[in-house]
């Protein structure tokens, strides 16, 4: 994905190393059409609040529609200093300020290393999957099992464990 005024991502200066930028294999509309994505803050550059909101809407259309807004949006909530403008993952400067802000209480302060962890982890998951795979009758236990409990849920990362380990003796200290 580029951004108005940028050719190439490399350009950006100090992107955290642990989300690389994403890109797809076929030019994304930011690429194509990049001044409908740029977006500032407060930006009402339409004469009426009514053309704002449908150059929003436009934009957020487009985003939709993108295979890459996952990794876009981790990205630019990641890179904060990168990303003080323009319209990523059919949010707007302000809207990524507030996903941080739930981020931060969500999953504490350091939040985006617990990100880059969960990240880590579920691709050296899919790396042992791809070497390892479950054989016939393993694989009919998980269907099995996913059919009567639903999906698994990730089991948690160090950090989280120790993080929820801390907020919990807390409450128990204040109780």
């Amino acid at each position: 994905m580029s951004r108005p005024g940028v050719a190439n991502p490399s350009h950006f200066d100090n992107p955290d190393p642990r989300f690389p930028f994403p890109h797809s294999p076929t030019p994304t509309r930011c690429q194509t059409e990049p001044a409908t994505f740029d977006f500032a803050n407060g930006d009402r550059t339409g004469k009426t609040r009514a053309a704002t909101e449908r150059r929003l809407a436009r934009a957020r259309r487009a985003c939709s529609g993108c295979p890459i807004v996952t990794d876009c949006l981790k990205w630019a909530l990641v890179n904060r200093d990168l990303t003080k403008v323009g319209i990523f993952a059919a949010t707007t400067p302000g809207q990524r300020i507030a996903l941080r802000k739930r981020m931060a209480e969500r999953l504490g302060p350091d939040w985006i290393d617990v990100l880059a962890d969960q990240d880590r982890a579920r691709r050296e998951q899919a790396a042992t999957a791809r070497h390892n795979p479950l054989t016939i009758s393993q694989a009919r236990i998980v269907c099995l099992d996913r059919e009567v409990n639903g999906p698994m849920r990730r089991p948690l990362t160090p950090a989280q464990q120790q993080r929820n380990l801390a907020r919990l003796m807390a409450g128990l200290k204040a109780a």
